[in-house]
């Protein structure tokens, strides 16, 4: 957070920050090395449904090599009710994913981070 912070002002200007809204992103497929969303998706649970989740890492494993969520928790700092779905639908779909814990910890037991690999497979192109 603190590299973040330090850096946004001169990176927002250098064009590195780009604004975007998920499930729709502006990159090219495999444009980015890495996805990292935090506080968003599975934070606010209650009001975005199981679908939205769906697809907003499906586009973001259609942008990036690696993709993290992080926490798993809920903005009330309970579990969040959709990260067993969504593990499952990401492993069905054969992507390489598993849970990291991490050592920062934001909110008290939200030190958990969802990470997907994407495998060679899901670098060919679809037709």
């Amino acid at each position: 957070m603190h590299y973040f912070l330090r850096d946004y002002e001169q990176g927002k200007e250098s064009g590195r920050y780009v604004p975007a809204e998920l499930p729709n992103l502006p990159f090219a497929p495999l444009s980015l090395d890495v996805a990292l969303c935090s506080h968003f998706l599975f934070f606010y649970s209650d009001s975005l449904s199981l679908a939205f989740h769906q697809q907003s890492l499906a586009e973001l494993c259609r942008v990036a090599h690696e993709v993290r969520i992080f926490p798993m928790l809920t903005y009330n700092a309970e579990p969040c009710p959709l990260v067993t779905p969504i593990l499952e639908h990401l492993k069905k779909t054969g992507k390489n994913v598993s849970m990291k814990k991490v050592p920062y910890e934001f909110q008290r037991g939200g030190n958990m981070m969802m990470k997907v690999l994407l495998t060679p497979a899901d670098h060919q192109p679809t037709r």
